[in-house]
């Protein structure tokens, strides 16, 4: 009996010891990424590190000096989580403190997530007028903002280099998303009497062949460059210096009980951001009719789907004021005007109607 108790006694003291030796070999557990689209959206911070319940910090290391990354910490049942406000910077190295003591690092590595593309770039007709104000650029992926001039090269006649179209904006203009950016010419060389154009004249020259080359410099918001050369090719021609005049654009009315599109021809190039903007479609309460915008025929054609198929009675179309053409000529007035000019100091409509009726 004594003897099995002395066996027993052994082989339990063995296994305590593999056990404590399994916890001893266990690797403890460090700061970690949250990802989420491709994106660094959160740190784990295990709560085994030494923390010593002191307030914690989650620091930014650039060379010569730490910059304190804002965001909000939550207590998980082992763990803190660190949330920034916008997502941790790929290739950039980051410190968690608890008070003064650096309890770890991390640097943020390359995101494996798709190569961004150029999906469209407006206007997407082939054939400018010399005073275009501007160009927008719609990628498939959130890309890096504060760069564009680094990866932006315009080429006149396929061999010179041009300089200084675009305006060099900071911040530059990016919708919400980070997928759609706007390029302004410079409006000082576009206006014929401002010194800007009768000293470097026009950005663009009419009868003159354009490409605008997107390099593999640029790259998304996690650090993945282009996956090729994107190019945009436009010929340019007369200056445009009328304003688009709404009674004259063609409505297509749809029939009721159906869900075809209600058209809008405006017999030339608008604006392709504002067109998501500035028109609406109203019904005889004056309610908004639900449905779905689409621009077509290269920017010259407004569709407008119905969610519910159309009913008998009269619409309204309202149309902004703001709406402008390719050279930024909008309802109101030309982009290049005399303010001192009688004519031009006439009241703006904030809104301009057609009517129509649905049979």
């Amino acid at each position: 009996m004594r003897d099995s108790c002395m066996r027993i006694s052994i082989i339990f003291i063995l296994i305590v010891g593999i056990l404590a030796s399994c916890r001893l070999l266990e690797k403890p557990r460090a700061i970690a990424i949250v990802w989420e689209n491709d994106k660094a959206v959160a740190l784990t911070i295990p709560r085994s590190l030494e923390t010593n319940d002191k307030e914690l910090q989650v620091r930014l290391v650039r060379e010569g000096e730490r910059a304190a990354v804002l965001g909000t910490f939550k207590e998980e049942k082992d763990e803190y989580v660190f949330e920034p406000i916008v997502p941790l910077t790929f290739k950039l190295r980051y410190e968690v403190m608890a008070g003064e003591v650096l309890i770890g690092e991390i640097e943020i590595p390359p995101s494996e997530g798709e190569r961004p593309r150029l999906l469209a770039a407006y206007p997407s007709q082939d054939t400018v007028p010399e005073n275009l104000l501007k160009i927008h650029l719609h990628f498939s992926r959130p890309i890096a903002e504060g760069r564009s001039m680094n990866y932006l090269t315009l080429l006149k006649n396929f061999r010179d280099t041009v300089e200084g179209t675009f305006l060099d904006l900071q911040p530059e203009l990016w919708n919400e998303e980070g997928t759609e950016l706007t390029l302004w010419l410079d409006p000082g060389r576009i206006k014929l009497d401002l010194i800007p154009n009768m000293e470097m004249g026009n950005p663009l020259e009419r009868g003159a062949r354009y490409t605008l080359e997107i390099s593999t410099q640029c790259k998304s918001k996690d650090g993945i460059p282009m996956d090729a050369i994107h190019a945009m090719d436009f010929f340019v021609t007369n200056r445009d210096d009328q304003s688009p005049v709404p009674e004259l654009w063609k409505i297509r009315i749809p029939k009721s009980e159906t869900y075809d599109p209600l058209e809008l021809d405006f017999g030339e190039a608008l604006d392709y951001i504002l067109l998501q903007y500035t028109i609406r479609l109203m019904d005889e309460k004056g309610g908004s009719v639900p449905g779905k915008i689409q621009v077509a025929n290269k920017e010259h054609l407004f569709q407008f789907l119905p969610v519910e198929s159309w009913k008998t009675g009269k619409y309204v179309i309202k149309v902004e004021g703001r709406l402008e053409d390719l050279a930024g000529n909008n309802l109101n007035h030309l982009f290049e005007r005399d303010l001192l000019k009688s004519d031009n100091k006439k009241q703006e409509r904030e809104i301009f109607e057609r009517e129509f009726m649905i049979q």
